[in-house]
């Protein structure tokens, strides 16, 4: 088993392979082509890492309330659950804002993998946002890039993929690592996402300098422009040196772009709408006051709708990630979970309604992901569990002694699930099924994520088959090609 120690290593090294002068190389492949004359224009993927406990949420199981010395396989759900506007359709108690728009979106309760990650996040992190196993052999690149590649821009001044919510970090391996499998992978800087931090606090590269006219700021990059010229040829004429070029390009075309006007959300959105993107609970009524975005969650989506309207492709909101925090729950996992809906349920729903009172919504798919699911603890301790050893986990020699030990809080990379919102899915409906007892594995419609992959590049226009030249050789969207979309989840 690769421990993190050794991934982190390993992707940071892969990393460095960017610097070499032309290592890896992509061509557009022959005929890029929109294959779904219905597929929608724009994506926006909630990222909320961590390990979301799918039976607390999308695929709720029986309530049992919390009773000391309870046996684990007595514990089957920590909340009651709840109607949603989906006939036959229910979530965990706590998404009742989200419960009331799930006519217009699908959840996927059987996302299943025969693949196991133990203790180790971020490789399971690296699989659902590239499709591929780490170390996958080249730099792979995330699914908003190749949504972002393969689509294109849709407005001339609008990064073809934006990134939302994410400090901007490479102080350490981990983050270092997180922005690789984030990242263009062997696509190239050119395709690497337009990073914005904080919607909050706007965005000061959209800005000039101070006491920096636009006019200098011109003058400036015409005079770039003019040294460049001077150069020796085989810099004049190197690949990377263009695309660098061009992406300061771009910078400064945005600087006068709707993405600059797009954080004017204050001033430009009614007070009440905008209080509807923020959370319903506070830093400071949280029991850990060091680890909060919450508001930062939520106006990131509101900034993502505005960017829609504007002409974005495709915009990732991430609630960001930290070891042991938000959704990486394992002692308190019950009040802690109790906590992140309050931040997440009420902008979500926002969203969506936003989205269709705009016209939006059909031709914006909005997708919320995890890395995987959530079961009974296998070991006394977070982050040692070997390989599997949650996945069997039936709970009988388990006792739960305190509320400390109430909820789901071993790794469970069997099963998951992924909700979607609009574009040319179905609506309205819950697609496949878990046991009700643990462990809790799909035992009706499986779906491999190679085949939501496809299922949602289908729904983007992109067939799953895509590929990319790296290294002389094509390089797919979906795993060698073999994806397949999930016809029961297409409208």
């Amino acid at each position: 088993m690769l421990d993190r120690r050794t991934v982190l290593r390993a992707g940071v090294a892969a990393g460095a392979g960017l610097l070499v002068p032309g290592a890896l190389r992509a061509l557009e492949p022959e005929s890029p082509r929109v294959v779904n004359p219905r597929a929608a224009e724009s994506m926006i993927v909630i990222w909320l890492p961590g390990g979301m406990a799918q039976t607390d949420m999308w695929d709720p199981k029986r309530h049992t309330p919390f009773r000391k010395g309870m046996k684990g396989s007595e514990l089957l759900g920590t909340c009651p659950l709840i109607p949603t506007a989906a006939d036959g359709v229910q979530l965990g108690a706590g998404l009742e804002n989200i419960a009331s728009v799930m006519d217009k979106g699908c959840i996927v309760r059987s996302l299943a993998n025969d693949v196991m990650f133990g203790a180790i996040h971020l490789k399971a992190q690296y699989y659902m946002m590239t499709g591929y196993l780490f170390p996958a052999g080249v730099k792979a690149p995330s699914m908003g890039a190749i949504v972002g590649r393969t689509r294109g821009r849709r407005h001339e001044h609008i990064p073809a993929y934006i990134y939302i919510g994410r400090d901007i970090d490479s102080s350490d391996e981990e983050r270092i690592f997180i922005n690789e499998f984030i990242g263009p992978g062997f696509y190239g800087v050119q395709h690497a996402p337009f990073m914005i931090p904080d919607a909050t606090q706007g965005l000061a590269t959209l800005s000039a300098a101070a006491g920096v006219s636009t006019e200098r700021l011109d003058r400036r990059m015409a005079l770039f422009r003019n040294l460049n010229a001077l150069a020796d040829r085989s810099l004049r004429d190197a690949q990377k040196a263009a695309e660098y070029a061009k992406v300061m390009d771009d910078a400064r075309a945005m600087m006068d772009s709707p993405v600059k006007q797009a954080f004017d959300y204050q001033r430009d959105e009614p007070a009440d709408l905008v209080a509807q993107y923020e959370p319903e609970i506070s830093s400071g009524d949280i029991a850990d006051k060091s680890y909060y975005f919450g508001r930062r969650f939520g106006h990131g989506l509101l900034l993502a709708r505005r960017l829609v309207e504007r002409g974005a492709r495709m915009i990732q909101v991430e609630y960001q990630y930290g070891p042991f925090k938000g959704f990486d729950m394992h002692e308190n996992g019950w009040s802690r979970m109790v906590e992140m809906k309050q931040q997440i349920d009420r902008p979500i729903a926002r969203l969506i309604r936003d989205l269709d009172e705009r016209g939006l919504l059909d031709s914006t798919l909005v997708v919320l992901a995890t890395e995987f699911g959530r079961t009974l603890a296998a070991q006394p301790a977070a982050g040692i569990e070997p390989d599997g050893a949650a996945e069997t986990q039936s709970g009988e020699g388990l006792t739960i002694e305190h509320e400390g030990m109430y909820g789901f809080h071993g790794h469970f990379s069997s099963c998951s699930s992924m909700v979607c919102f609009g574009g040319p899915l179905r609506h309205g409906m819950a697609y496949g099924k878990t046991a009700d007892r643990h462990p809790m594995v799909a035992v009706e419609n499986p779906v491999k994520l190679i085949d939501m992959h496809a299922t949602l590049y289908h729904a983007m226009g992109i067939a799953p088959d895509t590929s990319y030249i790296t290294e002389g050789r094509p390089f797919y969207v979906t795993k060698d090609g073999h994806g397949k979309p999930v016809k029961a989840l297409l409208a």
